[in-house]
């Protein structure tokens, strides 16, 4: 299913920007240092230059997320412990079968190395050592994975002080190697990520009060994993204000309640909670989180899940175990729905794939007009928002320009020191300047419809960008270029565009 996905889905900025990173520079090296700063850390990134290296073609960016994604789907059903129900929903949810296998992105990684974590547990070795590079490994996917390294320390921390009985030194040893080892990892992932070019993707709090924002993550979780939901439900709470309070309140009590589910097992609860607060902590000072970011929380579950079963079955004793039959039952209701919620997700992911057959970016058919297009075939592509060039060098050659940044390349950096507003007569005259010194056609991609702008607009895209319209700019516009194709809707992204050309 997944495969399918992957292979019929057209890839989109985000995915391509990561192999345009992992291309930089003559060497590993080069690109490591040219890679400082983008807000990730390198883990996919050198993945993604090595398969390159060997395969030499942009597929590498599909083959990898697939590999990735098959070997955490082999260890989800045949090696961790988890109930027949938590496994399946698990195996379906569309995070399994979209965000981290379908999308070629880093957060899979994240998926397949708290697998192997929870595999590397269930066989015993916990002397530190190899669990410890699981987690400076997982550290080194992505950000948000470095809150789900402290559940982990956290969960072996209380394991070792709940104990009964106490257990050897050697086991604290082991807790302090892997500790130092996951420390070493998160150290490394700051200094690839900070401080970043990209200042404006970080949330703006000036104005804020700090205490609020950070009770308001504690007391409602929903407003940061609202995304759990289907995107059926999300329109209708979009549509009906009654009905967002809500389902805002149920996802409060789904998620608050399937912690519940871990009450038999102390240390898997209160290290799912911690990261369930540190993700809510990041999504409100620092990162909003998407459904790609909330979703690291469900497998985090899952494994928590699977040692917790485990734990069972082997008999041993904790404190806090007794009285939790109930607590535990409803909690594991509690999420179930929540991962019969992503299996929701998935269909509608699957029906927008091959029964509407609505892509999710519309790069891939902007790159069959182009290679339709002889004439074409050396323009300069340039495009409001600037972010849409991104996807095209997976299927096309051209060069692309970035107005906002005023230079040539498909990798947008969402700093403050670039044009933040720009206006049609802007766009206009740049590509008017490039078509005067380079001497080749120039390609305009424009997301807003412009026939559908009749007065004076300034529209904000991305973080902080803003773009002017007029009907005057709209009019010289549109009699200095001509609309050559107008591409349908995308579904789950903003990349569909009218594409000009310069006259």
């Amino acid at each position: 299913m997944a495969s399918a996905l992957c292979w019929s889905e057209t890839v989109w900025r985000d995915e391509v920007r990561a192999l345009s990173l992992a291309l930089q520079g003559d060497n590993f090296a080069d690109m490591l240092r040219q890679l400082h700063g983008e807000g990730h850390p390198a883990l996919w990134y050198i993945l993604l230059r090595a398969a390159y290296v060997v395969v030499g073609s942009p597929v590498v960016l599909k083959v990898v997320a697939l590999t990735i994604a098959a070997a955490a789907a082999y260890l989800l059903v045949f090696r961790l412990r988890l109930p027949l129900p938590i496994m399946l929903l698990s195996l379906f949810g569309s995070f399994s079968i979209f965000e981290y296998a379908a999308m070629s992105r880093n957060y899979g990684i994240s998926m397949l190395v708290i697998f192997l974590i929870v595999q590397t547990w269930e066989k015993g070795a916990r002397n530190g050592l190899w669990i410890g590079l699981l987690f400076a490994l997982l550290a080194n996917t992505n950000v948000h994975s470095v809150v789900l390294v402290g559940g982990f320390l956290a969960y072996w921390f209380f394991d070792l002080v709940l104990a009964r009985p106490r257990p050897p030194l050697r086991e604290y040893r082991g807790f302090a190697t892997a500790a130092a080892i996951a420390a070493i990892g998160i150290v490394v992932c700051f200094l690839t990520v900070y401080p970043t070019f990209n200042d404006t993707g970080q949330n703006d709090l000036s104005g804020e009060n700090f205490a609020l924002l950070a009770l308001r993550a504690l007391a409602l979780p929903s407003s940061h994993f609202m995304s759990f939901y289907p995107d059926s439900i999300l329109e209708l709470m979009v549509a009906y204000p009654l009905a967002f309070r809500i389902f805002a309140a149920l996802m409060s009590v789904l998620i608050y309640g399937s912690l519940f589910a871990l009450a038999n097992r102390w240390p898997a609860m209160i290290a799912a909670a911690l990261v369930l607060l540190g993700l809510s902590l990041l999504f409100t000072f620092v990162y909003p989180g998407g459904y790609r970011h909330q979703a690291l929380w469900l497998v985090l579950m899952i494994a928590m899940t699977a040692l917790s079963t485990k734990f069972q079955s082997e008999g041993a004793g904790v404190v806090g175990m007794k009285a939790a039959g109930g607590g535990v039952k409803f909690g594991r209701l509690c999420f179930l729905i929540l991962l019969a919620l992503q299996v929701v997700s998935g269909i509608e992911k699957v029906n927008r794939a091959f029964v509407a057959e609505i892509p999710f970016s519309r790069s891939k058919d902007f790159g069959a007009f182009m290679q339709s297009r002889p004439d074409l075939k050396d323009a300069i592509i340039m495009a409001d928002p600037d972010y849409l060039v991104e996807a095209l060098p997976y299927y096309l050659s051209n060069r692309t320009y970035l107005p906002r940044e005023q230079r040539f390349g498909a990798i947008v950096r969402y700093t403050r020191n670039a044009r933040l507003s720009l206006s049609l007569a802007d766009m206009l005259q740049t590509a008017r300047r490039l078509q005067q010194s380079e001497q080749v056609p120039v390609v305009i991609l424009l997301s807003q419809r412009l026939d559908q702008i009749t007065a004076p607009v300034s529209l904000r895209e991305s973080y902080v960008w803003r773009l002017s319209l007029t009907p005057e700019d709209i009019s010289a516009f549109r009699n200095a270029t001509e609309l050559v194709k107008r591409f349908g809707p995308a579904a789950g992204s903003d990349e569909t565009y009218d594409a000009y050309v310069l006259k």
